[in-house]
């Protein structure tokens, strides 16, 4: 008679099934066990035996991967976990981030570049005896126990807290104020006379380190707040190329302290634009002829504020007639964009980026102002522009152009370059929190 094959018995099934449980059931014992000791977290991560992977807890997956970024030579990531676990002794902010300049920026980022520079620290972090239980302040006082013989300004501490390339220099800056030195013999962008270095240390705390220059530079040359925050939200709040021009630029405002500021912005764009920057021409037969700058002689002697003006506005009229490059796309800034729904679910508000010439170009048409000058900074990844828009009976329109640099939002602006009216603030801080982008202070609603 022949066997037949009754397949693996049902308890041996459920042996397997139960192994497996048991083994997750200790698996994510293990992980809590691990994710509830920083201890173990930061000895894992320096050592290499834990990634940002392993771990469930956003803020703890964002602090092990800063680690991951760091040195991974052995003596570098043993003083950094010897670091590490001295703050965590001693103070609250490890796994925490502070908002400066608009960006929120992690501890964990800070405490790697120190480490970085352990060579140069003027104290042990075992010395360090904080004074305070504010995360801000207690980074602050550990940041200066290390670098600095001499007080350095608040605004400083972005030098080691931003970890994006190309941001050595600022900490070198630090380094230098806190030896004693003047930062007028630092390698800054722009020079400084002794007042505006005597302004820059005196620059708001919540300002970043390139934007205290500026503050340095425009209160040196008898300029105000306003003003400088108004050039911050422009092409001046990251740009410190062609000084010469720029600085006669800021004085010619500071001449006409009467002027809206909120012409700052567009009168820079327009200068620029007839300057610097180059453009092209789409014929009838769609052949694309480039074009020099306009005017690249342009001084700012003898300009008067209405003849400018005249000018901006006659500008504006004839970028409709001029495309950069027609057909040119931008890759996606990695933000979402806004929709808000009204209670039965229909759309009322919206924020989408826009990804090509021609979008800037339809926008600025249609909000008669020069985003279209922005494809260049677009293409190279410098920024993002978006443009708000409301739902009427049929579609949408448009209401507001907003740019986005750095993480943060530094223009929008409306038709004719008006600040945005309350109920569009209202939209623009809705987005704000479901992105975490942060509004610029300059960046304010129509009175």
């Amino acid at each position: 008679m022949a066997r037949r094959s009754l397949g693996k018995p049902g308890y041996v099934m459920r042996l397997q099934r139960g192994e497996l449980e048991e083994k997750a059931r200790k698996a994510s014992l293990e992980l809590d066990l691990l994710q509830n000791s920083i201890e173990r977290v930061i000895a894992g991560a320096c050592s290499g035996a834990v990634t940002s992977n392993q771990l469930t807890r956003p803020a703890l997956r964002a602090f092990c991967a800063a680690i991951e970024r760091s040195p991974k030579d052995q003596a570098s990531r043993k003083s950094l976990a010897h670091l590490l676990l001295v703050v965590h002794q001693k103070a609250d902010f490890l796994t925490e981030s502070a908002e400066i300049a608009g960006r929120r920026l992690s501890y964990v980022s800070g405490l790697v570049k120190l480490n970085d520079r352990r060579g140069a620290w003027l104290a042990q972090p075992e010395s360090w005896v904080p004074s305070t239980h504010n995360s801000r302040r207690q980074f602050s006082s550990l940041a200066r126990h290390l670098m600095a013989r001499f007080p350095v300004p608040v605004f400083m501490d972005e030098a080691w807290l931003d970890a994006s390339p190309g941001t050595r220099h600022l900490r070198d800056w630090f380094v230098h104020v806190g030896l004693g030195k003047n930062i007028r013999t630092a390698k800054t962008p722009i020079p400084l006379t002794k007042m505006m270095a005597h302004h820059f240390l005196e620059a708001p705390d919540s300002f970043g380190v390139l934007g205290a220059l500026r503050w340095g530079q425009v209160h040196g040359l008898g300029g105000d707040r306003r003003l400088t925050e108004a050039l911050l939200g422009s092409r001046l709040g990251t740009n410190f190329g062609n000084d010469d021009f720029w600085s006669s630029v800021i004085r010619f405002f500071i001449a006409n302290p009467m002027l809206d500021h909120r012409h700052v912005g567009p009168i820079i764009d327009y200068l620029h634009d007839q300057k610097f920057e180059g453009f092209e021409v789409v014929g009838e037969n769609g052949v694309v002829t480039p074009h020099p700058p306009p005017q690249p002689n342009l001084s700012m002697r003898g300009r008067t504020v209405p003849a400018l003006l005249a000018a901006v506005d006659r500008w504006h009229g004839e970028l409709s007639k001029r495309t950069k490059a027609t057909g040119r796309t931008f890759k996606r800034s990695g933000h979402a964009g806004l929709r808000l729904t009204d209670t039965q679910g229909h759309p009322t508000w919206q924020i989408r980026e826009l990804l090509s010439a021609s979008e800037l170009a339809l926008d600025g048409r249609q909000l008669k102002h020069c985003v279209v000058t922005y494809v260049a900074s677009c293409e190279a990844g410098l920024c993002s522009i978006w443009t708000m828009e409301r739902k009427l009976e049929i579609g949408f329109e448009k209401c507001q152009t907003i740019e986005v640099r750095d993480g943060a939002i530094v223009q929008c602006r409306g038709k004719r370059n008006r600040y945005p009216t309350a109920s569009e603030h209202q939209v623009l801080q809705a987005w704000s929190r479901q992105t975490g982008l942060r509004i610029g202070s300059y960046v304010s609603a129509e009175d």
